[in-house]
């Protein structure tokens, strides 16, 4: 592995091993892209037509970094188990925002003494609140550095599954991009076998549909979570969705 990829993963591996948060972690993912992958512009096609390409966040970005953080497996369970979203979720989202955060602020400054310039985003609450449209997508930037694929749920699934959370940065040195595998990670994709998703979700904001289809109500997403589940738990979270047969690993065998 490069060095300075090396020394990234070791730092983002160690910062979550030593958080002394309540919320449990396995092993960060982390990989590279290049902020010249063609795959940024298309994600303007696909994704969103203002959605930012690196060098929006840093004219002279060449690599963009992207990690995903994943939560125990005790956690999914009792977001599984719970009737509505469980307290453990919710605090794992709010510390593990801040924990992006943390680690995106730290390795700008760690990278800045080496004379690399870095920039991100926060780790959420960087969308419209009229159109709730994200002009930089975590997700996405995990996407194209190789951590996983979309699944029917529209979230990430990678080899850790999709129970966690994703965070990026971009910086104006070289890294080598991380490999891409194009496995299926996600049933419905695959053979049609499962809706999870569809079945967990407490407003019927999905629906199943082919690969690149709108099939996410996010109007009926986000009323949930900002008139239902913040207002009793204090974070605009549910999960029900991301707790399936794709939480930690990837669903297809």
């Amino acid at each position: 592995m490069d060095m300075l990829a090396r020394e990234i993963e070791d730092f983002i591996v160690q910062t979550v091993t030593t958080a002394g948060t309540r919320t449990k972690y396995r092993r960060p993912l982390v990989g590279f892209a290049s902020a010249d992958d063609p795959r940024w512009q298309e994600l303007r096609r696909i994704a969103e037509p203002s959605h930012f390409l690196p060098q929006d966040l840093l004219p002279e970005a060449r690599t963009v970094v992207a990690f995903f953080l994943p939560f125990a497996e005790e956690i999914v369970r009792a977001n599984r188990e719970a009737d509505g979203t469980a307290p453990a979720w919710a605090t794992a989202y709010l510390e593990t925002n801040a924990l992006i955060n943390q680690i995106v602020q730290e390795l700008i400054a760690r990278l800045g003494k080496r004379g690399i310039r870095a920039a991100g985003q926060p780790a959420t609450y960087n969308w419209d609140p009229v159109t709730l449209i994200s002009r930089w997508s975590h997700k996405s930037a995990a996407a194209v550095a190789g951590l996983g694929t979309f699944g029917l749920h529209r979230m990430l699934i990678t080899d850790a599954g999709c129970a966690g959370r994703c965070g990026s940065l971009v910086i104006d040195a070289e890294v080598p991009p991380t490999s891409r595998s194009h496995v299926e990670r996600c049933l419905y994709f695959y053979d049609g076998s499962c809706t999870y998703c569809v079945d967990a979700c407490p407003v019927q904001a999905l629906r199943p549909a082919p690969f690149g289809q709108m099939n996410l109500d996010k109007w009926a997403c986000h009323a949930h979570l900002r008139d239902v589940v913040k207002p009793q738990l204090g974070a605009d979270c549910c999960g029900k969705c991301a707790v399936g047969p794709c939480a930690l690993a990837s669903a297809v065998k």
